[in-house]
């Protein structure tokens, strides 16, 4: 056989580090198997399962480099998510996600990593968004438990002291004086009535 009619390409090795990442990132961001992860509906192992299928789809591309088609990892997709994940996909997300790494391959064949670029750039807001809420949570959460036990600590001084604002006033009063607590979303903070 000629060289001219292998499809396979001979990857160079950045070019294989490149496409590996971005295979790696697209998986990350595929909302079907990033909630199959998170639920570990694959077991306790969902996260090495994930890398697992990274490693399956780019042996895929190496295997049958060109020739490789969107249908081709559509089924390996879905083969995967069924049998290691116990997920039915009923929509069209694996044909779409295997387009999207077909696209991948064919621009890092050709030296262009601009898009696992992009995508590890998304991958890091995505990921920085994750480390500020988590940490915004936090802090909230000690806040707001400071505050709580605080405002319980004056309910129930004035109680006891019988304060002349207490006297002959239901205790849905007390709630009614004070201004609700409303978080950063705009939820409010509902206290439970003591009877």
């Amino acid at each position: 056989m000629s060289s001219s009619t292998d499809t396979r390409p001979n990857f160079p090795s950045e070019s294989l580090a490149h496409f590996s990442n971005g295979v790696a990132l697209l998986l990350h961001s595929w909302t079907a198997l990033k909630l199959a992860v998170d639920g570990q509906w694959g077991g306790v192992d969902s996260e090495d399962k994930r890398g697992w299928l990274a490693g399956v789809v780019v042996e895929q591309f190496e295997k049958n480099g060109k020739d490789t088609y969107p249908e081709d990892i559509e089924s390996v997709l879905i083969l995967v998510m069924t049998e290691e994940f116990n997920t039915l996909l009923e929509d069209d997300s694996a044909y779409q996600l295997s387009q999207d790494l077909v696209n991948l391959y064919q621009d890092c064949v050709e030296g262009n990593y601009v898009t696992v670029a992009m995508l590890q750039e998304r991958h890091q807001r995505f990921m920085n968004q994750i480390s500020t809420s988590n940490k915004a949570k936090i802090d909230n959460d000690n806040d707001s438990s400071d505050g709580n036990s605080n405002e319980e600590s004056d309910q129930d001084e004035s109680m006891y002291t019988g304060s002349s604002e207490m006297e002959g006033n239901s205790t849905n009063n007390l709630c009614d004086s004070q201004p609700p607590i409303v978080d950063e979303e705009g939820f409010q903070l509902v206290k439970r009535h003591r009877r």
